[in-house]
């Protein structure tokens, strides 16, 4: 066995870029080997010219049963019989839109990767988690949001597989308890990352303008720019990453932002008012209010 294969191996998708390639990053300078996920070659060899040997590419599509038994494949070659440390499900997407008028396309890729696929990948490779008798089984680690809490205005579809992600997050540590598997969330608010980068062509200023919500629909993306020019570092999400794949005993959640506890414990009527002052819609929505 090469002093590679001596690691501990951690599997995390969606690694080219954003929250992904800090948890990845953060993984491999505390001694970890990383498989990480991506969909395109080009993005494996440059990740493995920037990380070295102890990180694998895979390449594959969380929504591709064809590509993930092919990452089987590779990875259970790779492990040479050793439990994977644990998987780190964070590919994700986002796009944002009044609800009533958001194309099905959208809604459905948002659910087909976020829910459907995290679910696909941990079907996949638990095999790979489970231990011999005596010895340590490995951990499952969900990349959720304060959004599985929280709906905002023109986020529910996002919302909606975050609220997913957390119900998956929950049964799935329960029902894997028999197993020694330990299922975690890490609740993240806004970070730093290309998540709503990638999706911004997919949501102009422009859109929705011949709905009632045009006026509102500009006023949030213009909030949301300046949120995400505040948004944390990747990092913050990766040290929670860190702890529920390595401490002797993890948390089964992460609250990473204060507005998941605000979100949890406000009422209603009153968090309604609160988040629509956040995204400067409150003089389009609030008299609304009953």
């Amino acid at each position: 066995m090469n002093s590679e294969n001596a690691k501990p191996a951690v599997l995390v998708t969606g690694v080219s870029s954003g929250i992904g390639l800090a948890i990845a990053e953060d993984l491999l300078k505390h001694g970890y080997q990383v498989f990480g996920s991506v969909r395109l070659i080009e993005d494996a060899e440059q990740l493995v010219g920037r990380w070295g040997r102890s990180f694998v590419p895979l390449v594959f599509d969380v929504t591709n049963d064809v590509t993930l038994q092919e990452a089987v494949i590779q990875l259970s070659s790779a492990l040479q019989g050793r439990v994977l440390k644990a998987l780190v499900n964070n590919a994700g997407v986002s796009f944002a839109g009044p609800l009533i008028h958001q194309p099905w396309d959208e809604i459905r890729q948002t659910f087909e990767v976020n829910v459907f696929g995290l679910l696909a990948v941990t079907r996949t490779f638990l095999p790979m988690l489970q231990a011999e008798a005596g010895q340590p089984a490995g951990r499952i680690v969900n990349i959720s949001s304060v959004s599985g809490t929280i709906t905002v205005p023109f986020m529910a579809t996002y919302a909606g597989s975050k609220h997913a992600v957390e119900a998956f997050t929950q049964g799935l540590r329960r029902e894997l308890m028999p197993l020694g598997v330990h299922v975690a969330a890490i609740e993240p608010g806004f970070i730093r990352s290309r998540l709503f980068e990638k999706a911004a062509a997919t949501k102009p200023l422009d859109r929705y303008t011949d709905t009632r919500f045009a006026a509102a629909w500009r006023a949030f993306n213009l909030s949301l720019r300046e949120l995400e020019s505040q948004a944390k570092p990747a990092g913050i999400v990766s040290r929670a990453v860190l702890h529920a794949v390595g401490a002797k005993k993890p948390r089964t959640r992460y609250p990473l932002d204060s507005l998941w506890y605000i979100g949890r414990y406000l009422p209603d009527r009153g968090f309604d008012r609160l988040i629509f002052k956040a995204l400067g819609i409150e003089r389009f929505m609030c008299f609304r209010l009953l």
